[in-house]
């Protein structure tokens, strides 16, 4: 077994990366320490960029298991404002549900998997493993947040921000197609719809001590709907670490995912920045390198960077956040042509040209 590529990493991440090399000629070997499903606490919102790239992908998504959306909501105290994207719906589904029809499409194109084996040593030709030795023309990280690979590869970079999300799953229909944020001081709470009789809803803290619960009852509306609900999944918490490293090559190791750069899940963009990384991966491998995915990797995350500090920054300042909010309200047209930006859907010339006419339409109106 020398794959032209070894993955190691069978997150939803992982996985994409393998589908899209095989999908440009290459041969794939996942190595995975858990066997799947592959579990994780986090939003389970793929905003429309990825679902279109999961449909490149040839990847299945469930009807029954999943649910569309059409939109983000933000709402604090009165303040409530909403923007829905310009094109086609994300999709909100259970990230096993995501985990399951990735390893199908993987295991449809050939990808080999070795589950509950372990990285033992990185090789420039390959990688040891907790049961033998693969060789490979590329090696892959895909091994997320605390990437070993990265580490040993020297390029950690410097964590800005790092928080905690907890997570339950409730059986209620969902009651909007938009995706909920609700803020406060300190901690803003996700309701993400993903079935047609499920939600998902998260709780990001800096202060996970207070327990889910108990910040779950500094959101009155969303505590109040959820009285008596079944909770249908145990209560499960996850990192949110906005951090950098100091590249995504080096030789024949490429970073993919949040082993490469990981923004905070304010964003909601995790799952598809690491689809997006995925592709570009895949067709630099396909034209015999990694050059290409260096350079491609900083066009994908720089606006996303940047919406990350600027969201940081407003939950970290009450009284701008809730200018910022109200500002939104008052002019939702500005609202859903930031949210063009943040999915890609619009460009900056874009924005920009609707900017103007936006202007033009609020000083002919006054």
């Amino acid at each position: 077994m020398n794959p032209d590529v070894l993955v190691v990493g069978g997150g939803p991440v992982g996985l994409a990366t393998a589908i899209a090399v095989r999908l440009e000629g290459l041969s794939a070997t996942v190595v995975e320490r858990r066997l799947p499903p592959v579990e994780k606490a986090c939003g389970e919102g793929i905003m429309p960029g990825g679902v279109t790239l999961l449909k490149k992908l040839g990847v299945n998504l469930p009807a029954g298991g999943s649910f569309r959306f059409r939109g983000i909501l933000y709402q604090e105290g009165h303040i409530s404002t909403r923007a829905h994207f310009q094109g086609l719906p994300g999709m909100g589904m259970r990230r096993t549900t995501l985990h399951n029809a990735l390893v199908q499409r993987a295991k449809e194109l050939g990808v080999h998997f070795l589950w509950g084996r372990q990285l033992r040593e990185l090789l420039p030709t390959g990688a040891r493993l907790s049961d033998g030795m693969v060789r490979s023309r590329w090696t892959v990280a895909a091994d997320g947040l605390n990437s070993g690979i990265r580490r040993t590869l020297g390029l950690d970079g410097p964590i800005r921000r790092q928080r905690v999300g907890l997570r339950r799953h409730y059986r209620i229909a969902p009651w909007s197609d938009l995706v909920e944020v609700s803020f406060t001081d300190g901690c803003q709470a996700y309701v993400t719809p993903v079935a047609p009789d499920q939600i998902c809803v998260v709780v990001l803290t800096d202060n996970p001590r207070q327990g889910f619960d108990r910040l779950l009852s500094r959101f009155p509306l969303l505590a109040h709907r959820l009285q008596g609900i079944r909770q249908v999944s145990e209560e499960q918490g996850g990192a949110s670490v906005f951090r950098g490293a100091r590249g995504v090559v080096r030789g024949r190791v490429a970073l993919v995912g949040d082993a490469a750069v990981s923004v905070d899940a304010i964003t909601g963009e995790g799952v598809s920045l690491g689809l997006h990384q995925a592709v570009a991966l895949a067709r630099s491998l396909g034209r015999g390198g990694l050059d290409e995915y260096a350079r491609a990797h900083a066009g994908i995350m720089g606006a996303t960077i940047r919406m990350t500090r600027l969201m940081l920054a407003l939950d970290r300042r009450p009284r701008l956040r809730r200018l910022a909010l109200g500002t939104l309200q008052r002019w939702p047209g500005l609202f859903s042509n930031l949210l063009g930006i943040h999915t890609r859907e619009l460009s900056l010339a874009q924005f920009c040209a609707r900017l103007i006419r936006l202007d033009r339409l609020g000083r002919t109106h006054t």
